[in-house]
């Protein structure tokens, strides 16, 4: 094998340009020719390799690790048939004995923790149903993780707790999912969900940020089909419910209905009622009546045009 420092390299640019045949296993440089590595390209993958910026990175073969798996996809898997890697059989009394053991203490490792694997099977059943990103995911996990070993599960269902870590990664992604939606799915009371939520944010000290009401805005306006002329007239009153500070302690999914309704009786748009809002944003119609009446007191102008 040639060193990229060969005393003959005539290579101006430091073999900056290569290209791989996956055939012979060799690594060539476009510009001068020369074999800058001849080993097979599977032991390649294997090897850290540095970047034009000197930095360095390695590659494994298998699937991604990722912290929302039990064993993070590090586990191994041993088949059960007695054959050697020439796929011929094993008939060796003491090599049997041997693999056999392998099998038992490979079994005993990824079963140890089977709570972990319960309670991340139901975070990808609610991965699915809500729709989640695989950055939120890995988030959710690693909260549980934590959560696990501060020991905050202790006296608490794991459904409950998990529900609670997914809500709290929705919020650090500003992603709205609402605390109905997750408990819905995850088929809990939503006390048992959020006395969970109080512990973890409590005893782990997080800052959760607050809600987007206009992100709560969008998600409704294309849940109920408004049309976009109304959902960008009442994105543009939202922000004014806003920095008026009306919508401080309120929920924001309960002002971004109440905006959204007024907005289609503006437009003169008598389809949707003011209780078809409040079931699609999962409140009470008294709650959309109620919002409504203080942004007609405290908004005077709105009081006469909306």
């Amino acid at each position: 094998m040639l060193a990229p420092h060969d005393i003959d390299n005539k290579c101006r640019r430091k073999h900056s340009f290569t290209l791989t045949d996956p055939g012979a296993g060799e690594v060539i440089c476009i510009d001068c020719g020369q074999v800058i590595s001849d080993r097979p390209v599977e032991s390649l993958s294997e090897v850290g390799t540095s970047s034009s910026v000197g930095l360095a990175s390695s590659y494994r073969g298998g699937m991604p690790m990722s912290l929302a798996i039990h064993d993070q996809g590090l586990s191994t898997k041993i088949g059960r048939e007695n054959r050697d890697f020439t796929g011929e059989m094993i008939f060796d009394s003491s090599m049997l004995s041997i693999l056999q053991r392998i099998r038992t203490w490979d079994y005993r490792t990824q079963t140890r923790n089977s709570s972990r694997k319960i309670a991340f099977g139901q975070l990808d059943r609610l991965k699915q149903k809500l729709v989640l990103p695989d950055s939120v995911v890995e988030k959710a996990a690693y909260l549980y993780r934590k959560v696990q070993q501060k020991e905050i599960t202790v006296g608490r269902t794991t459904t409950g707790v998990l529900a609670a870590c997914v809500y709290i990664a929705c919020r650090e992604a500003l992603i709205p999912r609402t605390i109905e939606e997750i408990v819905e799915v995850s088929n809990i009371r939503r006390k048992e969900m959020w006395d969970a939520y109080i512990s973890i944010v409590l005893k782990l000290d997080l800052k959760i940020p607050l809600i987007d009401p206009v992100r709560c805005l969008v998600k409704l306006a294309n849940k109920t089909g408004v049309s976009e002329k109304i959902k960008r007239s009442a994105i543009d009153f939202l922000k004014q419910v806003t920095e008026s500070n009306i919508s401080a302690g309120k929920d924001p999914m309960s002002i971004a209905a109440t905006v959204l309704y007024l907005e289609c009786l503006h437009y003169d748009d008598q389809s949707k009622s003011q209780k078809y809002f409040a079931e699609a944003a999962g409140i009470s119609d008294v709650t959309i009546r109620n919002r409504r009446q203080e942004l007609q007191n405290k908004i005077p102008s709105m009081a006469s045009s909306k």
